[in-house]
């Protein structure tokens, strides 16, 4: 029995948190953060005009406590359908 309501509390909250996750709009940042501003292992879109045409910087946070710095690369723009 207790199994059970566990897994009905736990189906709840997916089923409460998947739309907010799956529907959430990408936001663009008009100019790179900070250092320290990006929590470890977040993602961020940084639309500063310095890719190439189509593709934005994804910035992804580092950490200062493990030594591992923030990563950035030029990618697609996140939702934009491949060119034909």
């Amino acid at each position: 029995m207790h199994i059970a309501r566990c897994l009905m509390a736990v189906f709840a909250l997916v089923s409460a948190v998947l739309p907010a996750v799956c529907f959430s709009e990408i936001i663009y940042l008009k100019e790179m953060p900070k250092e320290g501003d990006i929590p470890f292992g977040k993602i961020v879109y940084v639309d500063d005009g310095k890719c190439p045409k189509g593709e934005v910087k994804e910035v992804t946070g580092g950490s200062r406590q493990k030594a591992i710095p923030r990563q950035v690369r030029c990618v697609k723009r996140p939702g934009q359908s491949p060119a034909k």
